[in-house]
């Protein structure tokens, strides 16, 4: 993220992402922040909320209307609701961030960047290797205000092949 970039924060809720967006793109850049939860404004001209489900097949179609134009980043934060039982939240954590691929694979412009969260497990793998045909850079980040012992990381992708 630059100042002046275009973003988008999928799972947007309750709006650190928003907020650390905004202050990187600064008065010239545009946020769009989108959750299955409301998002309580923040006080800029440039920072939009909405409410979207990316599961919806017209997500794409939905936020493309909305910000009317390709972005430089799509961010994804989204999450399912943990079940407690690590197969099932694994598998559902991958259909999301497919989901918010497919999102950005609508809405970024070429050379654009892509960053998700995921938690380990069997089909990370796959999820990798299909970002590494649409990006020229793909690395697994694991923050360092993420706990040890948790199986969550991100991925990023650089350099949007489109």
């Amino acid at each position: 993220m630059r100042p002046s970039d275009r973003v988008v924060d999928l799972g947007a809720a309750p709006g650190g992402w928003l907020q650390a967006a905004r202050q990187t793109v600064g008065n010239k850049g545009f946020v769009y922040g989108f959750d299955l939860e409301s998002i309580e404004p923040l006080p800029y001209n440039n920072v939009y909320v909405g409410i979207l489900d990316v599961v919806n097949e017209g997500a794409a179609r939905i936020v493309s209307s909305i910000i009317q134009g390709k972005v430089d980043v799509v961010l994804s934060d989204v999450a399912p609701k943990i079940s407690g039982v690590w197969e099932v939240d694994h598998a559902r954590q991958i259909f999301l961030a497919r989901r918010s691929l497919e999102i950005a694979d609508h809405l970024l412009r070429k050379g654009g960047n892509f960053f998700v969260k995921l938690f380990h497990g069997p089909e990370l793998r796959e999820f990798r290797l299909d970002v590494e045909k649409v990006f020229k850079n793909v690395t697994l980040i694991k923050p360092s205000a993420s706990r040890a012992r948790s199986s969550e990381v991100y991925l990023l992708g650089t350099g949007f092949l489109g």
